[in-house]
């Protein structure tokens, strides 16, 4: 029993207790699912194909994922036909979509020599983000 007490107390001591959040400075921001780099803004949610890491992000584009997922042969079936989106058959059309949207992404990024394509992305400067929605919906 005292080598059992000794160890809680130990554990205590290393981790800090439990229930307790670590921070790691006073005045910490939370931990956020954004990335961080001294010039670009993005969350990594937003990154659909390319470089991802913001520190290495050098000739970034953006596109209009709503519309892109709209002008897809699979979203379009799934609205002419009126199948349920939460359907088997509807989870695999936007399933089918998503992974189109992807590819053709990765396609026109390398043709067009972009680092990487995101939802949302900008440069602290305010710079001008190259859009690519209308060159990819060229290639579905």
């Amino acid at each position: 029993m005292k080598v059992r007490t000794h160890m809680i107390a130990m554990s205590f001591l290393v981790f800090g207790g439990l229930g307790q959040s670590r921070q790691t400075s006073v005045g910490a921001a939370p931990l956020q699912h954004e990335l961080e780099s001294p010039d670009w803004i993005a969350n990594e949610e937003d990154n659909i194909c390319g470089i991802s890491d913001l520190k290495k992000v050098t000739n970034p584009a953006k596109v209009s994922y709503d519309k892109l997922l709209d002008a897809t042969p699979q979203i379009q079936e799934l609205k002419h036909k009126g199948i349920d989106p939460d359907s088997t058959e509807g989870k695999a059309l936007r399933k089918g979509a998503k992974t189109l949207i992807t590819k053709t992404c990765e396609l026109v990024r390398a043709a067009k020599g972009h680092c990487s394509v995101w939802r949302v992305i900008s440069h602290k400067d305010g710079r001008s983000i190259p859009d690519l929605t209308d060159e990819v919906i060229e290639k579905f």
